[in-house]
């Protein structure tokens, strides 16, 4: 009969079986909680100490991983305390020996007991003897498996601590949650919801840019910014709404090259603190830590260059009267601004066209009484608002001109139009922008201009333009009478000589004259019209000949006294025009005797300074004679240079004065013809007996004799021989000195002529005061008879 173990002892196995998998189930589950409790505290540690080192919050892959390495370790922990020793199989022979080594009562009969049941399914046939063994064991197992006890085959230390270290992991949680509930919401948000900024912190701050001008305050977008290059950055930080201030923010940057620097902020009032870095050239990563607040990630900064005017050019469109719309004449009408200025005529209008370096948003123009504000909107238009300033620079009034400025103002990305309108008027904004489509601007205007760029950025040094509007100003008269004197006959005719310039053009040029009698003036137009020239010139030439005012037509008297004057007008038909008058000429109506006996004497005083001129020249050749007489030898070469020199010098003196004499026959001359007093025998003596001789003496003679004369002295003083010898300079002397005779034996033939004109006058004279005398004592007789 084959063996079968027992359902008694089967059930011990069995127990034994269960006990230890509820063992194992029980200790694994312990160390599960207790290691996620670990992990709990180990995750919370990590974060709290990244925070208190960092003031930053763990990131969220940094979390993930966390719970990645902890869902790692719980899950290696389930399968080798868990699933893998459930997994085993616990065979009946196992559990045997593990209750014999437990029982040594047993004494190897349960084990025999299962190895012979687990035999007897392969053999067929047991020996009787064997069977009766086999089953008085069997009965003694069974009889001792009575009094054992399962449970005592354990070791239960190891699940005592796995029980220890759930308890306490359970207790240190639970007190946790008593004590701080928010630690575990802080956990929750850190790595259950996985949030960005978990951390409830007590300090938290705003960071910001003051940027200039005007102290703009700039907020970083995703965390950028753009600055301008060159200029000072000033961070601003702020303390946020409901946190409290730190008591100092630690300032920590990185430049693009590399260089790394701290500092602390200075406080700016309650909750703020600043810090400026002078002269950013590069780009910056800055991190601000103030309290337990820090930034979470590195806030930049870039350098970017501020907007600029690259070129700047103005169309103008001048003013009719100044015809510089005309091709070739004044300014042309596109004119490149390279210097920050420009001058246009009065009541100009222009547009300034501005290439930009970068696209704008905004404009501000500030003059010394206005402020023009212009700014583009998304859609690309713009709108205006101009405010009028006083004295003090204070606004007196703003205008919205919003509607009319897109009319006038084009932009695109890198060109900006500016119309303006230089007038010396009261205009007001509207009425110019209604009229002429224009900004009104005042005469030399300063204007400042501000660009601000898309980015926010505003040039910090503004672009200055000087507009400069020029008054059309009078016209320029500067004339003077030619060969005419004070005094003039009734039949003179007075040349103006000179020029007459204006800044566009003359229009109209005349002469006002009246008499000492009139009051009002009397206007008589010149020959020649300007014709809206600059510049109108009086010469002796054919091309531009003198303007002559006849008096003839005047039928004036003896006695009478007129006044004449040269006026000019130009075209200004905006602000003019204006006129402009030269001097006033008083004249004086005298008889032809009396005016030949005037300039009798004035060529009587010219005859003694020529006399005056030969006999400086005598004594000059004498002194040269006589040192010339009286050098013997070298020691006296120095003398004989002193005298060349004097003589030379004396040369030259003369030279001078001999062509003022000869200038002024020559105006003796033109003031006789213009007196229409002259006669052909007193043009020829005076013109080819005096004026012209002493032309051709100051040409030939005093030239070769002054020539030969530096010569002489040049060798004198270097002590050389000289290639002109002191002999041919006194010939040239003597030469010189007879033409000159010659010259004022005819000025005394014209005295001699002169003298019978006064004779003449005198008996003229004296024929007028006996008739006078006679009609007196013609009256004193018909006055006695009536008596």
């Amino acid at each position: 009969m084959p063996l079968t173990v027992p359902e008694q002892l089967d059930a011990l196995l069995s127990k034994l079986r269960g006990s230890i998998r509820r063992y194992v189930l029980l200790r694994g589950l312990s160390l599960t909680l207790a290691l996620l409790t670990l992990i709990f505290w180990i995750s919370l540690l990590i974060d709290t100490a990244w925070f208190r080192i960092t003031r930053l919050e763990l990131s969220r892959e940094t979390r993930i991983f966390i719970l990645l390495i902890g869902a790692v370790c719980i899950a290696v922990l389930i399968y080798r305390s868990v699933l893998w020793q459930l997994m085993i199989q616990l065979r009946r022979r196992a559990l045997a020996l593990v209750l014999e080594k437990q029982f040594p009562i047993l004494k190897d009969r349960l084990i025999t007991v299962v190895e012979v049941a687990e035999q007897e399914g392969r053999t067929t046939h047991t020996p009787a003897l064997s069977q009766r063994m086999l089953d008085q064991t069997l009965s003694e197992a069974c009889r001792l498996s009575e009094s054992l006890q399962v449970e005592q085959v354990f070791n239960y230390r190891p699940l005592k601590r796995a029980f220890l270290l759930a308890a306490v992991a359970v207790l240190s949680v639970a007190a946790t949650a008593v004590a701080s509930p928010a630690t575990f919401s802080h956990w929750s948000k850190a790595y259950v919801q996985l949030a960005q900024d978990y951390w409830n912190r007590l300090n938290g701050l705003n960071v910001s840019v003051v940027a200039q001008p005007g102290d703009r305050v700039r907020l970083f977008e995703d965390g950028l910014v753009r600055h301008a290059t060159g200029s000072d950055l000033t961070l601003l930080v702020e303390t946020q709404e409901g946190k409290l201030p730190p008591e100092q923010v630690m300032l920590s940057y990185r430049t693009q090259s590399g260089a790394r620097a701290k500092a602390l902020m200075t406080p700016a009032g309650e909750g703020k603190f600043r810090h400026t870095i002078g002269n950013l050239v590069e780009d910056i990563e800055l991190t601000v830590t103030g309290g337990d607040f820090t930034t979470v990630r590195p806030l930049k900064v870039l350098a970017v260059p501020e907007p600029q005017i690259t070129s700047m050019t103005a169309i103008c469109d001048y003013p009719d009267y100044t015809g510089w719309d005309e091709r070739g004449t004044g300014e042309p009408t596109e004119r490149k601004i390279s210097s920050s200025e420009i001058t246009v005529p009065m009541e100009t209008s222009l547009v300034l066209q501005a290439a930009v370096s970068k696209s704008l948003r905004g404009v501000r123009i500030s003059g010394r009484e206005f402020e023009l504000q212009l700014r583009r909107a998304d859609d690309g238009s713009w709108s205006a608002q101009q405010r009028i300033l006083n004295e003090r620079g204070l606004i007196e009034k703003q205008e919205d001109f919003s509607s009319s400025v897109n009319r006038v103002m084009n932009a695109d990305d890198l060109l900006v139009a500016l119309p303006l309108f230089v007038t010396s008027g009261e205009v007001s904004m509207t009425s110019a922008l209604a009229s002429r489509q224009a900004i009104p601007i005042r005469e030399s205007e300063s204007m400042r201009i501000y660009l601000e760029d898309t980015d926010g950025i505003i040039n910090l040094e503004p672009i200055r333009l000087e507009i400069n509007g020029q008054v059309d100003e009078p016209p320029a008269v500067q004339t003077r009478l030619a060969g005419i004197g004070k005094a003039i006959t009734r039949k003179a005719v007075m040349p103006f000589q000179g020029s007459v310039t204006d800044d566009y053009g003359l229009q109209e040029l005349f002469f006002e004259f009246r008499t000492e009698k009139e009051e009002d003036p009397t206007t008589q137009p010149t020959e020649r019209q300007p014709d809206g020239a600059r510049e109108f010139v009086m010469e002796k030439s054919e091309q531009q000949p003198l303007e002559r005012f006849d008096v003839l037509p005047l039928e004036l008297d003896v006695d009478d006294v007129l006044y004449v004057t040269l006026v000019a007008r130009d075209g200004d038909d905006l602000n003019g025009p204006h006129v402009s008058r030269g001097e006033t000429y008083r004249m004086k109506i005298v008889s032809d005797e009396a005016l030949l006996s005037l300039l009798y004497q004035d060529e009587l005083n010219l005859r003694r300074r020529f006399e005056q001129v030969i006999e400086e020249l005598e004594r000059a050749r004498d002194d040269l004679n006589q040192t010339n007489a009286a050098a013997a030898g070298e020691e006296n070469a120095a003398g004989l240079s002193e005298a060349t020199q004097r003589t030379l010098n004396a040369i030259q003196k003369d030279a001078l004065e001999t062509d003022a004499i000869r200038a002024a026959f020559e105006s003796v001359l033109e003031e006789l013809v213009n007196n229409r007093i002259d006669t052909p025998q007193i043009r020829s003596r005076l013109q080819d007996k005096i004026i012209e001789p002493l032309a051709a003496a100051l040409s030939e003679d005093f030239e070769t004799t002054e020539e030969h004369l530096r010569l002489l002295d040049f060798a004198l003083r270097e002590g050389k021989t000289p290639t002109v010898s002191v002999e041919t300079c006194l010939a040239d002397m003597d030469q010189l000195l007879t033409n000159l005779a010659r010259i004022l034996q005819e000025m005394r033939k014209l005295e001699s002529f002169q003298e019978v004109i006064e004779l003449l006058k005198g008996i003229i004279e004296d024929e007028k005061a006996l008739k006078e005398k006679t009609e007196q004592e013609r009256k004193n007789k018909l006055i006695d008879l009536l008596n």
